[in-house]
């Protein structure tokens, strides 16, 4: 059939687009929404930087404990099933975290908690998803999907603080952000309807390794893990800071909450834009190493020239946002096969993100240890440093075996 849809599949192409869209809407917004207005939630809460650190922290977490899972359940129930049961979960969790009670129990930590889980299956499943429904576009649908997260999200971080003073509620301005999650439950209900399964492709593709007998254990899977951790850490700490790290550079709360909105929507540029430079060739090392590069040289432009923060903020959004794909792309790439795929992803973020938890409580005690200023910018650095080396590795043209 045209355009790489399943001959299986018994939706329409656009249909099976746009439920994979929807449903990536719903997979940042609710987290995105917190940076800025972490400082209010601090003076309202009582928290210290730390313990805003560690609630930061708390949706990374639970990705790391919740993906190594997300595979025996899409084996149980079905990957779209599983799919629609975690959207019923993420919306329980956005209300259940906007419910007025102390900050140090439930319902603030609760509600992180279940959204964290809540998204963790869907960005497990979503690379899934892609491989079987276009097995033929996985960079390009990839690039699709984080492009509709980077407008959404960056829509929820610009638009929470006016949300926050106009409700003079915090709490209410992140609820706001589950209400898309309808919208997907609904798109999400032809899939398990249809039942479709996609038949396995042809295609070929890199040589596979020789046969290993835990995905754990082999050096390619950690390749990606690490790679995708890295990028995931440098994400996070500026998603959850950069709008502190700004007022502590004389930027008012609203002009940083602004600036962290243009971070995530000029991703959508690169998000666009890199998939077409992935299927050039098998071999992924040259973007791989490159775009790291490029956040190597944002961190150290608003640390060297702070007059031109807003162009400084939009380079590392795109150079993040085109990040973001390759790391996402590669879960597929370097899988030979829909069962694989659903294996690496597991594993690769399950790991990842339990690095991306530690990198988080690592940032507030930075924070905590060295004060206001501009040290967390340094920690990017170094963390995108280290994902440009390793960029030269998991771009080989290899993949796990089926």
């Amino acid at each position: 059939m045209s355009r790489g849809r399943p001959v299986a599949a018994a939706l329409p192409y656009g249909l099976l687009l746009v439920g994979v869209l929807v449903v990536a809407a719903n997979l940042r917004a609710l987290i995105s929404a917190v940076g800025p207005v972490l400082p209010v939630i601090g003076e309202d809460t009582g928290l210290s930087p730390v313990q805003l650190g560690a609630l930061a922290a708390v949706p990374v977490g639970a990705f790391a404990v919740v993906s190594p899972v997300v595979h025996a359940l899409a084996q149980r129930f079905g990957v779209d099933r599983t799919l629609f049961g975690s959207m019923l979960v993420l919306a329980a969790g956005s209300v259940i975290r906007s419910l007025p009670a102390n900050a140090e129990g439930p319902p603030l930590f609760l509600g992180t908690v279940i959204i964290g889980a809540a998204i963790a299956v869907g960005n497990v499943l979503l690379p899934v998803v892609v491989r079987r429904d276009f097995p033929g576009h996985v960079p390009r649908i990839t690039g699709y999907y984080i492009a509709v997260q980077s407008v959404v999200a960056g829509s929820a971080s610009g638009l929470v603080v006016p949300l926050a003073r106009a409700t003079d509620s915090w709490r209410l301005a992140l609820a706001v952000w589950g209400c898309p999650i309808l919208v997907a439950l609904v798109f999400l209900l032809p899939r398990i309807r249809s039942a479709a399964h996609a038949p396995t492709t042809g295609e070929p593709g890199p040589v596979p390794l020789p046969a290993i007998v835990s995905i754990w254990r082999s050096p390619l899977a950690w390749q990606v893990a690490g790679y995708f951790g890295l990028q995931s850490t440098a994400f996070y700490v500026l998603l959850s800071w950069l709008p502190t790290v700004e007022q502590d550079m004389g930027v008012s709360p609203g002009a940083a909450g602004f600036h962290l909105s243009v971070f995530l929507v000029v991703g959508v540029a690169s998000n666009l834009a890199v998939p077409r430079v992935l299927t050039l060739r098998g071999d992924q090392r040259i973007t791989a190493v490159l775009v790291p590069a490029w956040t190597v040289v944002a961190m150290a432009g608003i640390l060297q020239a702070p007059s031109l923060l807003p162009f400084w903020v939009a380079l590392s959004g795109l150079a993040l946002g085109a990040s973001m794909v390759v790391a996402l792309s590669l879960i597929s790439l370097r899988a030979a096969g829909d069962r694989t795929t659903s294996r690496l992803s597991s594993m690769a973020q399950a790991s990842a993100y339990g690095g991306v938890a530690l990198g988080l409580v690592v940032a507030g005690a930075i924070r905590e240890v060295f004060g206001a200023g501009q040290h967390l910018l340094v920690y990017v650095l170094v963390l995108s440093l280290c994902q440009l080396a390793l960029g030269a590795r998991v771009g080989r043209a290899v993949q796990l075996p089926a």
